[in-house]
């Protein structure tokens, strides 16, 4: 009983919602077909505001019934929104005909062709195009030019047989006394034109936009010029804009110019040293002070980001400000600047590649090394960042880190052995210390995968390549285990240990039987282990050379680290070019 009951509330909902839409379509119809203008005009605004496309019919119907040109011309506004499929033909047959229609005071019958000229233009038919003509050799001495003559000027732009004549149009507009005189605003469409013509021709028009940002009466239209100027990367902007602001009196040029365009520049390497360095031939001390103020406050900040449009083109423009950084001595040297861009090559590659986490790895790489580079006092070797440097790559890696796909961190590393060594040592074996290590994990060097030897989830071993450790700096090593990786530690690779390692006799044994024991340890001052291979920097006199003496030399004194056999005679340990000697005149052990 129920259900028959709610079937015959809906039935009786449906018809009268039925009902009330046939209603509202004769009402449209009937409105359309008025003897009143007003309702006509009501009822053509209601369809083309609603997009009411089954009207469609009735629009083509009623087009040249109007009273007037303009009636006629609303209605094919009407069709060119709707999308009517005889758009095309009722528009050449409403540019045929309009002459024939009484004249309206809004628009005279040539505007109302070049408007239709515009809607077969978007059709590809260029065949009333001397309607434009026409009217600009009739408005152009006057000065005042109607919208869509612009906006099919911006078009032809495109067009190959038009280009030439439209650009030139366009130039004489935008010279013309009539708009150059004319104050800023939406009936003003120097600006407009500009935009248009550096849409098109970016650097080929810079002349222009160095004419009018030095010249243009109009305020707007000079710092439109900068912000063009800035978008087709023109070199040598940011002194030429200095300059101006340097010699400018007036708060309606130095004000937005400040506002919009010295906090951009502090954005990038080239603008903060042209505003740092800048010696302004006219001292202009309201300027100074302002730019002054604003550098103070951006010191010691983060670098504020750029806006790009792809983290590929983040990657590429922080290789950009890799050699301005080089050029303006914020980082050195050669060989480190091109590891820095190697880096971010390969994290450009893994990215275009749709590898997102490889991106992280290289990007979280490339911060790691600029910010060990910048902390590491000990360094001495021709690496160096500054804290311009720093600010400018550290914090852009990291807002490109903040949008990549983010690795779980499972493995935490404790400490490595070694932690650093000399320049050319050749290959050895890293030991890892930490938690979380599993079979799958795999020790990277520097961004570089190594063979990985899993011990327990607490110790790995991994084999380190002699070509590793050819080049002073220092070195990014972290576990991946796939889908994680651990926190980053740094391998140093010096010309010179910062701090002595030295070896030590403790004792000497008699072992009774014509040989002796000499007990060996060693004291390292450094922070972290070192890593001094058997060879020139490690041996014993006389030979042989490697009596099993230690490698890997951890911090502090270590005692009784390692024994040796021999005659009585002097025994000479050399480590870096110290020395301890055992002999059986040594102090002997208790």
């Amino acid at each position: 009983m129920k259900t028959t009951i709610l079937k015959i509330v809906l039935f009786i909902f449906l018809c009268i919602v039925n009902a009330f839409l046939f209603a509202q379509q004769d009402s449209i119809i009937t409105k359309l077909n008025s003897p009143s203008f007003s309702q006509r005009d009501n009822a053509l605004w209601y369809i083309e505001g609603n997009k009411l496309y089954q009207y469609l019919p009735a629009l083509e119907e009623q087009i040249f019934r109007g009273e007037d040109d303009f009636e006629v011309y609303n209605f094919l506004r009407a069709l060119n929104i709707l999308n009517s499929p005889n758009l095309h033909q009722i528009t050449r047959h409403f540019i045929d005909t309009i002459d024939y229609y009484p004249s309206s005071p809004f628009m005279d019958k040539l505007e109302l062709k070049v408007d239709a000229t515009e809607i077969l233009i978007n059709l590809q038919d260029y065949s009333t195009i001397n309607y434009l003509w026409q009217i600009l050799e009739r408005d152009k001495p006057g000065g005042k030019i109607e919208p869509t003559v612009i906006s099919i000027l911006s078009k032809l732009l495109y067009v190959p047989q038009y280009e030439s004549r439209a650009k030139q149009e366009l130039l004489d507009i935008y010279n013309s006394s009539y708009y150059r005189n004319m104050e800023d605003g939406l009936f003003n469409f120097r600006p407009q034109i500009l935009g248009i013509l550096v849409k098109k021709y970016g650097m080929e028009i810079k002349d222009i936009l160095l004419e009018s940002f030095f010249n243009d009466p109009s305020v707007s239209i000079r710092v439109s010029s900068i912000d063009y100027l800035r978008e087709i990367n023109y070199p040598g902007l940011d002194t030429l804009l200095i300059y101006k602001l340097y010699s400018q009196t007036s708060d309606t040029v130095v004000n937005p110019i400040i506002g919009l365009n010295i906090t951009s520049m502090l954005n990038t390497p080239k603008g903060w040293y042209t505003l740092t360095t800048y010696k302004p031939p006219i001292v202009n001390s309201r300027v100074e002070d302002s730019i002054k103020r604003y550098i103070e406050s951006r010191k010691h900040t983060e670098a504020k980001r750029i806006y790009l449009e792809s983290l590929s083109q983040y990657l590429d423009t922080v290789k950009t400000f890799i050699n301005d950084l080089q050029s303006y001595q914020w980082l050195g040297d050669e060989q480190f600047k091109n590891e820095l861009q190697s880096i971010l090559q390969s994290a450009k590659s893994n990215l275009q590649n749709g590898d997102s986490l490889a991106c992280r790895v290289q990007v979280k790489a490339f911060r790691d090394l600029v910010d060990n580079v910048y902390k590491d006092s000990l360094n001495t070797d021709p690496r160096f960042v500054t804290i311009e440097g720093w600010k400018f790559l550290f914090w852009n890696a990291q807002y490109i880190l903040d949008r990549l796909p983010q690795l779980p961190v499972n493995a935490d590393i404790e400490e490595i052995n070694p932690a650093m060594s000399l320049v050319n040592t050749g290959a050895f074996t890293m030991e890892v210390k930490g938690t979380g290590f599993s079979a799958n994990s795999v020790l990277y060097f520097n961004g570089n995968a190594r063979t990985t030897t899993y011990v327990a989830d607490t110790l790995l071993t991994a084999e380190i390549l002699g070509t590793d450790v050819s080049v002073a700096g220092n070195y990014p090593v972290w576990v991946s285990s796939g889908t994680t990786n651990s926190d980053t530690v740094i391998y140093k690779v010096v010309n010179t240990l910062p701090q002595p390692v030295r070896p030590v006799l403790e004792c000497v044994r008699n072992n009774g039987d014509g040989t002796y024991t000499a007990y060996f340890g060693y004291k390292n001052d450094n922070t972290v282990s070192v890593y001094i291979p058997v060879g020139s920097k490690n041996k014993f006199t006389p030979t042989p050379q490697d009596r099993g003496q230690t490698r890997v030399f951890l911090p502090g004194r270590h005692n009784r680290v390692f024994t040796v056999s021999f005659n009585g005679s002097n025994l000479v340990w050399t480590l870096n070019g110290r020395t301890s000697t055992a002999s059986s005149n040594s102090a002997p052990c208790n």
